[in-house]
């Protein structure tokens, strides 16, 4: 069986697993590559006991699934990979409180990912070969707008649309280099920047 792009939750129960905080560390892991037990008990520092327990709820809401089996040294190592890259919650199960937090998890756990691609990215990823920031090969930019709820879906939609273009140009060019782009977007009560 294939990873989906989107797995839409459909159940209550599909939702309270996923909304676990354990859980979605868990996953981050497995919607990027299969893992064991034993390989999320050594990234996440807990025991194998309780990973697999977890793993067992997740597998039986159909989040995760077996991909492969391996026999080593007299041991059956057992591979899970999430179902899909993605989760959304359906319509019906929206204004549950598990959605919030499951979403609220989510951010969470995608920002301390990228915290780890900062971290083990090359030295050369954070050259400057020039003081224009045109001319550089890397980004990061926090930025806050006033934007109504239109503005800011059209915002969106563009960027998406312009995310869908990075793919549509992907040629066999030799000179390509692999980067790694993370965006968050969500609304605050507070500015974090005066003016």
């Amino acid at each position: 069986m294939e990873q989906k792009s989107i797995l839409i939750i459909e159940t209550y129960e599909q939702l309270k697993a996923i909304s676990d905080p354990l859980r979605t560390k868990m996953l981050i892991y497995l919607v990027e590559q299969p893992h064991t037990g034993h390989m999320l008990a050594n990234e996440l520092n807990l025991s194998r006991a309780k990973i697999l327990y977890h793993l067992r709820e997740l597998e039986k809401h159909g989040i995760i699934m077996l991909v492969k089996k391996e026999e080593r040294g007299g041991n059956i190592l057992k591979y899970y990979q999430a179902v899909a890259r993605g989760f959304i919650p359906a319509d019906h199960l929206l204004n549950f409180v598990e959605t919030k937090e499951a979403t609220r998890q989510s951010f969470l756990e995608v920002i301390n990912r990228a915290k780890t691609r900062v971290l083990t990215a090359p030295a050369e990823s954070f050259e400057l070969n020039s003081s224009n920031v045109e001319e550089w090969l890397n980004m990061s930019v926090q930025r806050e707008y006033s934007l109504s709820k239109e503005q800011f879906l059209e915002f969106t939609f563009q960027y998406r649309k312009l995310l869908d273009s990075l793919l549509e140009n992907n040629s066999d060019d030799p000179d390509k280099q692999l980067y790694y782009i993370m965006t968050t977007a969500f609304q605050i009560d507070e500015p974090l920047f005066k003016s």
